[in-house]
C-alpha cells in the first residue's frame, strides 16, 4: 500500500463505518416497526421521507464545511478557522430550532400529500413530531464531525455514529415495543440518541481546536460569512432539488399498493446501505483534494486522482454483482411472501445499475467540493434531478409501477455522473490554458 492509498484508507474507513451504521439502524428500526405491524412500517416510511427532506436541505453544514476547514488548516489560518467553527455551530442550532417549529406546524399537510389512510396518518404524525425534536442535535453533530474530518480527525465521526446506533437500537425496542409507544417511541429514540452524540462530538471538537497552534492573522469575519453562505446557498439549492426528487419517488410509490410502499421503503434503505462504500471515499476525498490544491498541486495529474478512480471502479463492480444476486434474500428477511412477489428481475437489474452508476456520481461530488467547485457541484445535481423528474413523469404515465421509478433514478444518476466528470475535467483544462497563456 503506497502513501496515497494509506491517506485514502485512513480518512475513509471511519467515514465508511459511520455511513454503514446509519442504514443498519434504519433497517433495524424497520424490522422493529414490522414487528408492530405493516401499518407502522408504512407510516415510518412516509414520515422519514418528510424528515429527510429537511435534513438533506441542511447537508451543506457538512459538505461545504469539510474542504474549507482542510484548506484553512493547510494555510495555517487558525484564527479564521476558529471563527468559522463557532459561526457554523451557532447556525446549525438556529436552523435546527426553526426546523422543529416548521415541521410540527406543517406535519399534517405534508403527510396528507401521500394520501395515507387515517390510521397511517396518525402513526406518521406521531413519529414525525417526536423525531423532529432531535433535529438541532442532528445538525450540531453533523457540523462538528464535518469540521473534525477537515482537521483530519475522522475517527470521531464513527465514534459519534456508534453512540447513535447503539442508543437508537436500544431505545427503539424499549419505547417502541416494550413500553408499547409504537411509532412515537421509535421517533423519540432517535432524538435521545442524537442528543448524546452531539454532546460527545462537540466536546471532542473543542479539545482538538485547543491543540491548534495560534496564528497572527486578523479574522476576516465578512469574508468567512460570505464564503459560508455562498457555498451554503449553492448546496442548499442542490439539496432542495435532490431531496424533492427523492421525495417525489417515494410519494409516487405511496400512491401504489401497500406492498409497493413497503418495498420501496426497504429498497431505499438497501440503496442507502449500498452507496456508502463509495460515499465514504467521496467524503474523504473532499479534505484530501482540498489539502492537495492548497499546496498548489494539480489534482488531475496526481496519484490521488488515479487511486480514487481505481478504488471506485472496484467498489462499483462489486456492488452491482452483489446486489443483483442477493437483493431478493434481503427482502425475504422482512417479508417472505407479498413483498418478494414485487421484487422482479427488472427491479433487481435497475437497483444494481443504480449502485454501479451512482458510485461515480458520488465520487465526482466529493472531488468537485474538494476543488472548491461548489457551483458545478450544485449544477450537476440540479440538472440530473430535473432529468429524473421528467423521465419519471413520462414513465409513470405509461406504467405506474416501481420499475418506472427506478429507471428514472438510473437515468438521473447517469446524467449526474457524466456532468460531474465533465466539470472536474474542465477545471483541469481551464488551469492548463491559463498556464499556457502565462
Amino acid at each position: 500500500m503506497n502513501n496515497t492509498q494509506k491517506e485514502i484508507w485512513i480518512n475513509s474507513y471511519p467515514v465508511f463505518l459511520w455511513l454503514v451504521l446509519e442504514p443498519i439502524v434504519g433497517l433495524i428500526d424497520s424490522k422493529i416497526a414490522s414487528l408492530i405491524g405493516i401499518s407502522t412500517l408504512s407510516s415510518i416510511g412516509i414520515a422519514e421521507t418528510i424528515y429527510f427532506v429537511f435534513i438533506w436541505i441542511f447537508i451543506f453544514l457538512a459538505y461545504g464545511t469539510t474542504p474549507f476547514v482542510a484548506s484553512l488548516k493547510t494555510k495555517g489560518e487558525v484564527n479564521n478557522l476558529n471563527y468559522f467553527i463557532k459561526f457554523g455551530r451557532n447556525t446549525s442550532l438556529t436552523l435546527g430550532i426553526i426546523s422543529i417549529f416548521v415541521l410540527i406546524f406543517s406535519s399534517s399537510y405534508l403527510i396528507s400529500i401521500f394520501n395515507p389512510t387515517e390510521d397511517i396518518f396518525t402513526l406518521s404524525k406521531n413519529y414525525l413530531v417526536y423525531r423532529c425534536i432531535g433535529i438541532p442535535f442532528y445538525l450540531l453533530n453533523m457540523h462538528s464531525t464535518a469540521v473534525l474530518r477537515g482537521l483530519k480527525v475522522p475517527n470521531i465521526t464513527f465514534q459519534s455514529a456508534l453512540i447513535v446506533a447503539l442508543l437508537n437500537i436500544c431505545f427503539s425496542y424499549i419505547f417502541g415495543i416494550s413500553l408499547n409507544f409504537g411509532a412515537s417511541g421509535i421517533g423519540f429514540a432517535s432524538t435521545i440518541s442524537f442528543l448524546f452524540a452531539s454532546l460527545f462530538s462537540s466536546y471532542k471538537l473543542s479539545r482538538h481546536s485547543q491543540k491548534l497552534e495560534r496564528s497572527s492573522e486578523s479574522v476576516e469575519k465578512k469574508q468567512l460569512k460570505k464564503k459560508f453562505f455562498q457555498v451554503g446557498f449553492l448546496i442548499l439549492i442542490r439539496s432542495f432539488f435532490l431531496t424533492f426528487f427523492m421525495a417525489y419517488l417515494r410519494n409516487k410509490a405511496s400512491l401504489m399498493s401497500m406492498e409497493e410502499i413497503a418495498l420501496q421503503h426497504l429498497l431505499l434503505q438497501f440503496w442507502s446501505f449500498g452507496y456508502i462504500f463509495v460515499d465514504a471515499v467521496a467524503i474523504a476525498s473532499q479534505a484530501l483534494v482540498a489539502e492537495l490544491i492548497s499546496k498548489k498541486i494539480n489534482f488531475q495529474t496526481s496519484s490521488l486522482q488515479k487511486e480514487l478512480i481505481k478504488l471506485t471502479s472496484k467498489i462499483s463492480i462489486f456492488l452491482f454483482i452483489f446486489s443483483f444476486i442477493f437483493l431478493q434474500s434481503f427482502v425475504r428477511i422482512f417479508d417472505s411472501n407479498n413483498l418478494l412477489e414485487y421484487t422482479t428481475i427488472e427491479i433487481r437489474i435497475l437497483f444494481s445499475l443504480s449502485l454501479l452508476i451512482g458510485s461515480f456520481a458520488f465520487l465526482w461530488d466529493g472531488v468537485l467540493l474538494g476543488l472548491d467547485q461548489s457551483k458545478e457541484f450544485a449544477l450537476t445535481t440540479i440538472f440530473s434531478s430535473l432529468i429524473g423528474f421528467l423521465f419519471c413523469s413520462l414513465f409513470l404515465s405509461r406504467n405506474e409501477n416501481l420499475v418506472s421509478l427506478w429507471l428514472a433514478l438510473d437515468l438521473s444518476l447517469i446524467c449526474r455522473a457524466v456532468l460531474g466528470y465533465f466539470f472536474q475535467r474542465r477545471t483541469y483544462f481551464t488551469a492548463f490554458k491559463t498556464g499556457l497563456s502565462r
